[in-house]
């Protein structure tokens, strides 16, 4: 897995994901803002503040491992991070839009899909994989 970015905060994306994945809550607790909240639309939840976030994330019981090649685009204070990842047998596809004030991550929004089946009358028109 080797991704890079000249950007400084997307260098903070990236030490991001990498203490995630490694389980290393103490280096991301560095990157993220003291008012960092975490949102996971799909279950509804909201984590507000560094302590109830981090909290979250130390508790969950199933960790989860990267499944493939990331990919990370933005600029500025606006990241994209985009990966598959592993939860136990199952894969799903995670984005997560990163928001970064004063050079720490502020925001932070999740989303998890299935894979789902590819429909044949679009096969004409997809690239072959």
């Amino acid at each position: 897995m080797e991704l890079s970015s000249d950007d400084p905060n997307g260098q903070v994306v990236l030490r991001f994901m990498a203490g995630t994945a490694s389980g290393d809550l103490d280096s991301v607790a560095a990157l993220v803002h003291d008012d960092f909240v975490m949102e996971w639309p799909q279950s509804g939840e909201r984590f507000s503040g560094r302590d109830n976030a981090l909290g979250a994330m130390r508790t969950q019981q199933e960790k989860p491992e990267i499944a493939g090649e990331p990919r990370l685009v933005g600029s500025g204070n606006t990241w994209v991070l985009m990966m598959p990842l592993r939860y136990g047998e199952q894969v799903l596809r995670y984005i997560a839009v990163l928001e970064l004030e004063d050079g720490k991550i502020r925001h932070a929004t999740g989303h998890w899909a299935p894979p789902f089946p590819a429909q044949e009358y679009r096969a004409e028109f997809a690239d072959r994989r």
